[in-house]
């Protein structure tokens, strides 16, 4: 599925950015959904799009994360265009709590995702990973496997 998240929506649900200076929660922002990203591939297809001036520039990160200045209009009539440009609206997910983002993403047929929704998945992520363990005999059989390859070797 690919997500379309309302930057600054996000941004504002999250009480550890709320007080942080506008760049840095830009940032903050992207470096969770990078890691989220890495740890699972349901969020490989996220685009951030944010309010903003002509003459603003994303953020300089590295990323597989598309960052999306809205240039003059309101991140809100970007999010619309995007939704309507994508050629089949069910495979998209719009993340935002705004009433109006919601509403026009369920008429456009796209999937609506509340903040907390999306937020939960992301956190899932990080736990479902965090939570993977071998049992013992599997992890001993993997390191005498790899003793064998690396003695080899020499």
């Amino acid at each position: 599925m690919k997500y379309i998240i309302d930057g600054y929506n996000v941004i504002h649900s999250i009480e550890q950015l709320r007080h942080k200076r506008l760049r840095s929660q830009r940032e903050e922002l992207i470096r969770l959904l990078e890691a989220a990203s890495f740890r699972n591939r349901r969020f490989k297809d996220l685009t951030v799009v944010f309010d903003g001036q002509k003459g603003i520039v994303a953020p300089r990160i590295i990323s597989n994360i598309k960052v999306v200045f809205s240039k003059g209009k309101c991140a809100d009539r970007k999010i619309k265009e995007m939704v309507e440009s994508c050629g089949f609206a069910r495979d998209i997910g719009v993340v935002s709590d705004d009433r109006q983002i919601r509403s026009y993403a369920s008429s456009s047929g796209a999937k609506r995702i509340s903040v907390q929704e999306f937020m939960n998945k992301v956190r899932t992520s990080f736990n479902a990973r965090a939570t993977f363990k071998l049992d013992p005999g599997e992890a001993e059989r993997i390191n005498q496997e790899l003793e064998q390859i690396w003695l080899a070797d020499k």
